[in-house]
């Protein structure tokens, strides 16, 4: 079974080369690395040059224009004609030895698996509250999307599991199975939830998988990071555009539901602890419904 990976980057030299030297050390190298770099600077292809030359590891690096979802694009063309799956990390991973081979492990346990995804070691504990959940923002089945277009993470369990979605840093893909299906680039910049849209639209067609044995770190580096307003005001954005796509189960009334429910939430935090971080919460959520009633893309 023929695999390769695709990481797409930016401006991240450093975090780069820790996560190909993770690729490096697996038991189950993959058969060509594709990094796709949209850098200005030319640091990110000297760490890969120099990761390539001290490993002997397969690597191909190509420039990219800005945008993950065009850069995931690109390194989806130019996957060679024999390669059976495609796996996508993020640049700030680090990957346990045997991570591919056991996401592998998964796609030849059955040839239907459309999709795996392994665990995030470094998740936070898994504690959905009741107020939330009755908000439909959280729930305590991991690794759905709920009707709000909230997605929630798999945290635990002993076995390989049926899943609604994968996350970004860690998807892997029988490459027959995403057949017609492209990254959407009018997801602009860091493409926020792109992966998820992407991978609801696969479940519709073929069996997603979670597998608690493939293991990674998700260190998420500061670098070309949007700040925490700016990610829930565009949040709200990416889950009205889910209902608006039909993916999976969400739809407009469940979002608006949800919305509202993170606004009172976050004010009612905001009046007991004082805080002016759930003030700004409020504030960039209530944002997100307005971009919304404009017509503002994701």
């Amino acid at each position: 079974m023929r695999h390769e990976l695709v990481i797409c980057t930016k401006d991240r030299p450093d975090d780069t080369r820790r996560c190909l030297e993770s690729v490096a050390a697996q038991s189950r190298r993959p058969d060509r690395v594709i990094i796709v770099d949209s850098s200005a600077a030319d640091a990110t292809r000297r760490s890969v040059e120099a990761v390539t030359r001290q490993t002997s590891l397969t690597t191909e690096f190509l420039k990219g224009t800005p945008g993950l979802t065009a850069q995931r694009n690109l390194g989806l063309t130019q996957l060679d004609e024999s390669t059976d799956i495609v796996h996508f990390v993020d640049d700030d991973t680090i990957l346990d030895p045997e991570y591919f081979r056991e996401i592998l492990a998964v796609f030849e346990s059955s040839s239907e698996v459309g999709g795996v995804g392994g665990r995030i070691s470094n998740l936070p504990e898994h504690s959905p509250r009741w107020h939330r959940r009755a908000f439909l923002l959280n729930s305590r089945r991991q690794g759905v999307l709920l009707r709000s277009g909230v997605n929630v993470f798999s945290f635990s369990g002993d076995r390989p599991r049926r899943v609604g979605w994968l996350s970004g840093c860690s998807m892997s893909y029988r490459r027959r199975s995403i057949t017609g299906l492209r990254f959407d680039e009018t997801r602009t910049g860091g493409g926020l939830g792109e992966d998820v849209d992407f991978s609801a639209r696969l479940a519709q067609r073929a069996p997603l998988m979670w597998t608690p044995m493939a293991v990674l770190e998700h260190r998420q580096s500061p670098i070309n990071r949007e700040d925490v307003a700016a990610v829930a005001r565009r949040r709200i954005r990416n889950r009205w555009r889910l209902a608006g796509d039909r993916v999976g189960s969400v739809n407009p009334t469940a979002v608006l539901y949800g919305a509202v429910g993170e606004i009172l939430i976050s004010l009612v935090k905001a009046a007991v602890l004082r805080s002016r971080h759930h003030w700004n919460l409020a504030a960039a959520t209530a944002a997100g419904l307005g971009d919304v009633v404009k017509g503002t893309p994701v």
